[in-house]
């Protein structure tokens, strides 16, 4: 089962944490779901009238508010605000190291399993969609592209995209679908770059 596989990389490694101070905290869930034809992830398209990351694919979560005990209660709560994943639903597996999303936002994501099928309740104002993508095909060397940043980028890390029936899967998701799919699944990336 992946999903005690996962538990147990993840519990052996201390997650990686940035420090950035001046970044706004958040968290995202990353949700798998075991299916009879393997492991798939959930995930997002945020509404087009947020204020940030319109319609782009996401995994669900958010920022961490004040009322929050930490990153994980925030990403489980924003997952039950924007698609109706009840927390007691989730078996969280563990952290992955923390990714940066846009110019300031710091980014814990939490891998948990969810069950299959699962009745998903889109709350409109936040979530447009809701899909789920399977492992298998994440990967697919020829479902990823890689593109430099731009020249005046202070950072070298390339752009990943993975793309998948019409969804472009980019950005920070695609940072930390990467990262789990090393850590997880084997997955290794040829670094070149576009």
């Amino acid at each position: 089962m992946i999903a005690d596989k996962i538990f147990t990389v993840l519990q052996s490694r201390t997650p990686r944490t940035l420090g950035e101070e001046r970044l706004r905290p958040a968290a995202v869930l990353v949700p798998i779901q075991e299916r009879a034809d393997g492991d798939h992830l959930v995930l997002t398209q945020r509404a087009a009238m947020l204020s940030s990351h319109q319609g782009q694919v996401a995994f669900p979560g958010g920022r961490v508010d004040q009322e929050d005990s930490g990153p994980l209660q925030a990403a489980l709560r924003e997952s039950e605000e924007e698609i109706g994943i009840r927390p007691r639903d989730v078996r969280v597996l563990g952290q992955l190291d923390q990714v940066t999303a846009a110019a300031d936002y710091l980014v814990t994501p939490f891998v948990g399993v969810i069950p299959f099928p699962y009745e998903f309740r889109l709350n409109p104002a936040e979530t447009t969609a809701v899909f789920s993508v399977p492992v298998s095909a994440l990967l697919d060397p020829e479902r990823l592209r890689m593109e430099a940043r731009p020249y005046l980028s202070s950072r070298r890390d390339p752009i990943y995209h993975f793309h998948y029936e019409g969804w472009d899967i980019w950005g920070a998701t695609a940072r930390i679908i990467t990262q789990l799919l090393e850590l997880a699944y084997g997955f290794e990336i040829q670094r070149n770059v576009d």
